[in-house]
C-alpha cells in the first residue's frame, strides 16, 4: 500500500527488489564521478555493483533502506535513509558484498571507498541521514525531490538533527535544501586526491 500521496500525485513507497532497473540510475546520478571512482574496478562498473548490492538485505545500498517516488506507475525519484547504529552494519554487509562481486580486486574498491568517507562521512549518532536523493531529469522542477526530503522527516518523529551531504559542483541541490532550512555546517575536500571526487558539503537541519 501506498506510504503518501503528495500534491502532485507522487506516491512515496518503499522500495521493493523489482524496482532496480529503475532506482540504480536514480542513485548512481546523485554522485556519479564518487560512484565511478570508487566501484569502476577492471570489467566491473558502478552499475554494477549497485544493481548487485541493491537487491541484496544488510548493505548501505539495499533497497531495505531506500524509498522511492513513483508517478503514473514509474519510479521517478530516490531516497535512502540510516542512522548511526544501523549505518555500522550495513558498512560491514557493504564490504560482504565488494568482496563477492570483485573478489582479488576487493581491497582496491575498499580502499577507494575509504577515502570516499573523508569527504562523506558516516551519520552521525542520534542524527537521521539522507542520501541518493535524486529524481528523474525528466520530472525534476515539480517539487518530488522536497516531498521525498519531508516524508522521510515525518516518517522519523523522533530525530532532532536531519543530515545529508551534497557536492558543492550541485547548486540547485544546495538552494533547495537551504530553503528547506538545511545548514552548511563544513565543507570537506580531498586531500592529496584533488580532483577523483568534488568537496561537499556537510549539511544539517535542526528540528
Amino acid at each position: 500500500m501506498p506510504s503518501q500521496v503528495n500534491p502532485a500525485n507522487v506516491i512515496i513507497r518503499k522500495a521493493m527488489p523489482e524496482d532496480s532497473n529503475d532506482i540504480v540510475p536514480l542513485i548512481h546520478s546523485s554522485g556519479p564521478i564518487a560512484w565511478n571512482f570508487v566501484f569502476q574496478e577492471g570489467n566491473r562498473t558502478a552499475f554494477d555493483f549497485l544493481q548487485s548490492a541493491y537487491r541484496k538485505r544488510g548493505n548501505t545500498i539495499s533497497y531495505t533502506n531506500h524509498f522511492v517516488a513513483e508517478k503514473e506507475g514509474n519510479v521517478v525519484g530516490s531516497i535512502l535513509q540510516y542512522t548511526h547504529p544501523s549505518f555500522l552494519a550495513l558498512t560491514v554487509g557493504t564490504a560482504f558484498q565488494i568482496l563477492l562481486l570483485y573478489k582479488w580486486n576487493a581491497a582496491k574498491v575498499m580502499a577507494r571507498g575509504l577515502k570516499t568517507e573523508t569527504i562523506i562521512q558516516p551519520p552521525k549518532p542520534n542524527c537521521l541521514y539522507l542520501g541518493h536523493i535524486a529524481v528523474l531529469e525528466t520530472h525534476r522542477n515539480q517539487g518530488i525531490a522536497k516531498h521525498l526530503i519531508e516524508f522521510m522527516i515525518q516518517r522519523n518523529p523522533g530525530y532532532k538533527t536531519i543530515a545529508l551531504d551534497v557536492s558543492i559542483e550541485n547548486p540547485s541541490a544546495i538552494a533547495l535544501y537551504q530553503k528547506l532550512g538545511f545548514v552548511i555546517k563544513e565543507t570537506r575536500d580531498p586531500i592529496c586526491w584533488e580532483g577523483k571526487i568534488p568537496s561537499h558539503h556537510y549539511m544539517e537541519r535542526e528540528m
